[in-house]
Parts: structure tokens; C-alpha cells; sequence
């Protein structure tokens, strides 16, 4: 049995005490041979994306086997689930998406934005920590990659903003697209105009000076991330 697999069953058993290929599908809301392929091929990606929603593990450590089973990271965000989640006028339920921005060389960009799950946010919370212009345009992305670090860690859910898409009003950390792939890196502009896009480890830091040739689609700004750190 592939390894990944062998870790989503792991987690499945220790975290929500659930056990066996069938009932782990209908956990995931997977068909019981997605499940079964997983077996020999190895967890998806979007299938560790579904599994962090659904039952709290890292799609991180799922997938590499790195780091802990979870962040256990102090957040706002609660998990939607029927038996987590007290319905209240107060929350706001975030879509979470299947396309994830890359820390690093890029991930393909999906089709279309496919929603796996969502997390829901009080309003409260929101608007006193966020003040989006838009409650409707917030979303959830996962990052992999580790040129973000230590801003984010590669696993990390990310709250992004898409109805703030103009680095030159308010610099910060944007998820771009460039050729199809989808990165998220800090953006700011330069006193002569031109776009400088940098990543924040230290020991990878790279800066790019965009001059307008680059075919760059900024998709949304970062504002908040699962381990509770405010861009």
C-alpha cells in the first residue's frame, strides 16, 4: 500500500476514529475505488486538500510524510462539520478551493475554482480583524512550498481576499497567476513602477522586477493564515 495512503487511514482511525477503505470514501465523500486507486497510485492532492478540511490532518504530511499529523495551530477558523460547528447567525461560511498557490516553483492552475469544503468564520471576527470590501469575496487556498517561510509553512490554509487585487494600493502577499501556474509571493512597487515580486525566506529569497512584458494575473491578496499570523 502506498505510504500516503497508509497515512490517510492512520489519521482517519486516530482523528475521527473511522476505519476501512469504505467507510474512509464516504468520509471524504470520494467513491469507495478513488479510494482504492489511492491505495497503489498514492493520495491526490486535492484528496489530502479534502482530508485537512474533513478530518484535521496535515495535507503536507499526508502527502510527504514531514512535519506533524496536525498544525494544532491556535485559529479563528472552525471546521465545517455537522458535529463541529454550532449553527449561528454570526458565522459566515469561506469556500474552500481545490487550486492551491505554490511557495516555490508553481502548481498547474485547475481548470476552474472546484470548492472541496468550507470553513466557517464568525462575522464578528471578520470585521474586526479583516474588514474585507466583500464578506462574498473571501476564500480559502492551501500553500505548498517553503519560500514563504516563515511567514507561512508549506500546508498552511490561507484566507485570500479576491476583491483585492491591487498591489499598488496595498502592498502585501498575493496569489498570482503566471503562465498557468499559480504561486503566492510578497508584491510591492517600486518607485519608478514597476511590480517587485519576493519570497520571504531568507534562504531562498528570490525578487523578480516585473516591467510589464510578464503576462501576471494577481487573483487575490493573503489575509489571514490558518497558523493565526494577520498580513
Amino acid at each position: 500500500m502506498h505510504a500516503s495512503t497508509e497515512r490517510l487511514y492512520q489519521a482517519a482511525k486516530q482523528m475521527r476514529d473511522v476505519s476501512g477503505q469504505s467507510a474512509v470514501a464516504r468520509l471524504l465523500n470520494e467513491s469507495p475505488q478513488t479510494v482504492k486507486n489511492w491505495e497503489t497510485r498514492g493520495v491526490s492532492r486535492a484528496g489530502a486538500m479534502t482530508a485537512e478540511t474533513v478530518i484535521g490532518v496535515r495535507a503536507a504530511w499526508l502527502l510527504t510524510g514531514e512535519g506533524s499529523m496536525s498544525s494544532g495551530a491556535t485559529s479563528p477558523v472552525v471546521i465545517n462539520q455537522t458535529h463541529a460547528v454550532m449553527e449561528s447567525e454570526d458565522l459566515v461560511r469561506i469556500p474552500l478551493l481545490a487550486n492551491c498557490g505554490s511557495m516555490g516553483p508553481g502548481n498547474e492552475m485547475l481548470d476552474a475554482d472546484y470548492v472541496v469544503g468550507d470553513l466557517a468564520l464568525s462575522s464578528h471576527w471578520i470585521n474586526q480583524h479583516i474588514r474585507p470590501g466583500n464578506i462574498r469575496e473571501l476564500k480559502f487556498i492551501h500553500a505548498h512550498g517553503e519560500s514563504m517561510a516563515p511567514t507561512f509553512s508549506s500546508g498552511d490554509v490561507l484566507l485570500v481576499d479576491v476583491g483585492s487585487r491591487d498591489p499598488s494600493s496595498i502592498e502585501g502577499v498575493y496569489v498570482l497567476e503566471v503562465r498557468g501556474q499559480l504561486y503566492i509571493k510578497r508584491v510591492r512597487v517600486r518607485m519608478d513602477g514597476a511590480m517587485e515580486v519576493s519570497s520571504d525566506n531568507i534562504n531562498i529569497k528570490t525578487v523578480d522586477v516585473l516591467n510589464g512584458d510578464h503576462q501576471l494575473n494577481v487573483l487575490g491578496r493573503v489575509v489571514w493564515a490558518w497558523n493565526g499570523k494577520k498580513l
